[in-house]
């Protein structure tokens, strides 16, 4: 396979595989080595050997004139509509079609728009001065009200139609990136290689994945995961092959500073104010008899069952749930990464069962909080088990040694109040239909908002970032 490159003397080459191992290992760790764990070959083959059940991975690395240029990262998963939200699916159903509607009028109203600003340029020369000087705005109104009328009665219908399950309905749906992580994580550059010229080579990477793996059906939805301000270079070239930015839940980072080696070092540099309440946090905590300990791998693995149990009892309530992990995930990074992946536990003082669990990871000089879950039912009883293993998390990652930790994008609040802060993070999506790609910013529009964390300076003095 090969195509015109970046620069118009060289070839790009490509070479594609289902396995990380069935590529050249010296080619891709070269493009790989500044990408961090989550491009890494050892992170990937774990991941394929524990995907969850409606996954699958695809490889690529390019080559220009034989020197490996790209690596890229992409899964296709197939979406159930049970899968998105905890909601019942006739309620799916019906806010589908609200939201349609939604939608439907935006685009109508931007038509208007649209038909206001140029019917200046329209043949009007053969209407008489009275006819020129009917509203047409009023004209508009009369055919915005049938329309109106006509689009009010199909929703009646739709909704009533909506009724029925549509658990069954399915989408498939290729991604660049990591569907278990948060990040940048789906392509890697060459050290001295212009990503710039390389993202076009990326979306033909795509483009020949997606061929490849049509005879399982087709993937006409693509979606570039999870980029940054530092991958500006991207925007461009996507937008001239028709990828529609949207935007996410901001990334928490919470950085530190180089004299910490502990937690207390990090409560130390707090204001007053803010030591005093992760400190009544902790008391509380051990006034319900909640002690937080971290665990071998060996018992993390005793404990796969609980723990799981408690990722779910998380991972069931969150808005979208795109793909679930199995009950060995844990356990199995746990089991290969050694000392740079940290399980710490919430349990009663006086007995074993897991009430909460939080994973640590290190990738280089940062952490990554990676997986929590905790029981809703203690949490219920004003037992505050969520922050304090998001302080236990802190603590594990300073005594890393790491510079920064990911808290990922929930509980925005809580997190700004310990002092993270608040990474955008974009993603791109197109469908492959060019009459559908039409469609898709209307679709994107339905998203809300993100939200923004609060502005807090917790600290005494401002943390240096990228210490």
């Amino acid at each position: 396979m090969s195509r015109p490159g970046p620069v118009a003397s060289e070839v790009i080459r490509f070479a594609l595989a289902d396995s990380i191992a069935f590529l050249n290992a010296s080619d891709w760790d070269r493009v790989s080595a500044r990408s961090g764990l989550f491009l890494s070959r050892r992170f990937l083959g774990l991941l394929e050997q524990n995907l969850p059940e409606n996954l699958t991975t695809h490889y690529a690395l390019a080559y220009a004139e034989g020197r490996p240029v790209a690596a890229i990262v992409a899964q296709s998963l197939d979406i159930r509509v049970a899968d998105l939200s905890p909601r019942r699916a006739e309620e799916q159903g019906q806010g589908f079609w609200r939201s349609l509607e939604k939608a439907t009028v935006r685009s109508v109203t931007r038509g208007h728009k649209r038909f206001l600003l140029f019917e200046a340029l329209l043949p009007w020369a053969r209407l008489d001065e009275a006819e020129q000087a009917t509203d047409k705005h009023e004209l508009w109104s009369e055919v915005a009200s049938s329309l109106g009328r006509q689009w009010h009665g199909l929703l009646n219908a739709a909704e009533h139609a909506a009724e029925l399950p549509v658990a069954w309905v399915h989408q498939r749906m290729l991604v660049c990136g990591n569907l278990l992580s948060t990040g940048p994580h789906g392509v890697a550059f060459a050290e001295g290689e212009d990503p710039a010229q390389l993202w076009p080579v990326v979306e033909e990477a795509l483009y020949r994945i997606r061929s490849s793996i049509k005879l399982f059906g087709d993937s006409d939805l693509v979606m570039i995961k999870d980029l940054t301000d530092d991958q500006k270079d991207a925007a461009t070239a996507l937008r001239r092959f028709h990828f529609r930015r949207f935007e996410t839940e901001p990334n928490m980072i919470l950085h530190f500073k180089p004299g910490w080696r502990s937690f207390d070092d990090y409560l130390g540099d707090m204001r007053s104010e803010y030591r005093i309440r992760i400190r009544k946090t902790i008391r509380n905590l051990e006034a319900a008899n909640i002690v937080l300990e971290r665990l071998s791998a060996e018992h993390v693995k005793a404990k796969a069952a609980e723990i799981y149990d408690l990722y779910l009892q998380v991972h069931e309530h969150q808005k979208m749930r795109l793909v679930t992990v199995g009950p060995q995930w844990i356990p199995a990074l746990a089991a290969s990464f050694g000392d740079d992946f940290r399980t710490v536990v919430a349990r009663p003082r006086e007995g074993s069962k897991v009430l909460g669990f939080v994973n640590v990871i290190r990738d280089g000089d940062s952490a990554c909080g990676y997986y929590m879950g905790f029981d809703k039912a203690t949490a219920a009883k004003r037992i505050p088990l969520y922050l304090g293993l998001v302080y236990a998390g802190v603590g594990q990652g300073i005594e890393m040694g790491a510079k920064q930790i990911f808290l990922g994008r929930t509980a925005l609040a809580p997190k700004a109040q310990i002092g993270a802060k608040a990474q955008p993070i974009y993603g791109y999506l197109r469908h492959w239909n060019t009459a559908l790609n039409l469609a898709v910013p209307s679709i994107l529009a339905l998203l809300p908002a993100p939200d923004e964390p609060p502005e807090r300076h917790p600290f005494k003095s401002a943390v240096p970032i990228g210490n």
